[in-house]
């Protein structure tokens, strides 16, 4: 298959890339023994389009369905896109052992991007080295997760009651924003504003304890949303 090779080679965008390689119908996902998925992984690692095909058909649906809760759907497949297009990119560079670690490795990362979606600006989400991350991040920090989710609830109690309930109503009871906008009968995009304003004031409360960004959307990603929920 040539679209993986027009695309690295510039002459093809990324979402005709996308385009073609969801353009067959997702098959059932269905657990891959670990001998067989091996063999695919170290496949795609020799550049074989065909089997990064056959992962990218096996997760995109699932990782699309998640971010589909936390963000408008046009925005999901972005996202999504992303992710894979990144997977391929870095199949050189990153350990994956089996594909628990593939499914880690990709929701971490769609983790990664919805936190930085709603906390930081395009510019700086846009810089390559942002989502350089591991399959198994951790929060380097002086700071251990309990005091860091200490800092977390101290700042929703503070926000504003309607930005605190949307806030809840996202990260305890994992509703989409269509659907908190349906019970507080609001516009999605009012729930989105009032997400991204709790994510930044979450930034900047953190950013007092954190090094970096990265460390922050780090920390946000894992004490929020768990690694591997």
């Amino acid at each position: 298959m040539a679209v993986l090779k027009n695309f690295l080679n510039g002459n093809l965008t990324q979402q005709a890339l996308v385009y073609n390689l969801q353009s067959d119908t997702f098959a059932p996902v269905i657990a891959i023994p670990n001998t067989e998925f091996n063999e695919l992984f170290a496949a795609v690692q020799n550049d074989d389009t065909i089997a990064f095909k056959q992962l990218y058909q096996k997760y995109w649906k699932a990782l699309y369905i998640s971010a589909c809760k936390r963000i408008d759907d046009d925005a999901a497949q972005d996202m999504v896109q992303e992710v894979m297009v990144t997977l391929w990119k870095r199949r050189n560079a990153i350990t994956i052992e089996s594909a628990d670690d593939l499914e880690r490795y990709l929701h971490t990362a769609l983790k990664y991007r919805i936190v930085s979606y709603f906390a930081y600006d395009a510019q700086v989400t846009s810089i390559p080295e942002w989502f350089d991350i591991t399959f198994d991040p951790h929060i380097e920090s002086a700071y251990d997760a309990r005091q860091l989710q200490e800092v977390i609830n101290s700042e929703v109690n503070l926000m504003p009651q309607r930005m605190q309930l949307i806030f809840n109503l996202s990260r305890q009871y994992d509703l989409s924003i269509a659907d908190i906008a349906s019970q507080l009968n609001l516009s999605e995009q009012t729930v989105k504003n009032q997400l991204t304003m709790a994510m930044k004031r979450l930034r900047v409360s953190l950013s007092r304890y954190l090094q970096n960004d990265l460390a922050i959307c780090s920390a946000i990603a894992y004490l929020l949303f768990g690694v591997n929920n």
